[in-house]
């Protein structure tokens, strides 16, 4: 199995397909520099989806997709906790029905969270083209918890493992002239 990445997003933006606040400066997750998008989250509320795209992979064609790895830099900044409330993949630029948010509190600090991995789909099929294009990505929205804060996500990067096409067979060798002028009698000799 051969892998690509990771390879941070190429775009980051606010997507309202979920929760109520947005995220302030979403395009900063596509470099791990501490400038980072940040949502001001009630208790129990739940911020709008952060969504990042545009990784710029080039698996090869016929490739077959093995798994792929969503890395989340996030931390909690003031407040109480903050937990995922949904974490997914991004295919055609629709966001799919797989969920992998995880239970635990982030960081008051910033440090990478996973999802999937080597052998995890996501629930969906691939073809190269689907995580070559540029609206394939991941989202990530966040939950107040327990007395609210702030989320912060710093970056977010890929990791797209695969198997390579196997070579097309060589063709079979042209005949020569001789080869073709040859009588089929097996007794014949020359």
């Amino acid at each position: 199995m051969a892998s690509e990445g990771p390879n941070s997003a190429g775009t980051g933006a606010d997507d309202a397909g979920f929760g109520t606040p947005a995220w302030a400066s979403p395009g900063s997750v596509t470099v791990s520099d501490n400038f980072s998008a940040s949502v001001l989250l009630a208790a129990a509320g739940n911020s709008h989806y952060l969504k990042a795209t545009n990784f710029g992979f080039a698996i090869p064609a016929g490739a077959t997709i093995d798994g792929i790895l969503v890395e989340w830099e996030k931390s909690k900044m003031i407040g109480g906790t903050v937990v995922d409330a949904r974490a997914r993949i991004v295919k055609g630029g629709t966001v799919g029905s797989t969920d992998k948010a995880s239970p635990d509190t982030w960081p008051d600090a910033d440090a990478y969270a996973s999802y999937g991995g080597a052998a995890d789909l996501w629930g969906e099929t691939w073809t190269d083209a689907d995580v070559n294009a540029a609206d394939f990505g991941a989202v990530l929205a966040a939950n107040g918890d327990t007395g609210g804060g702030t989320a912060t996500v710093d970056h977010c990067r890929i990791t797209v493992y695969y198997t390579a096409a196997a070579p097309a067979a060589p063709p079979p060798p042209a005949k020569t002239a001789r080869q073709t002028d040859r009588p089929t009698d097996p007794a014949f000799t020359e």
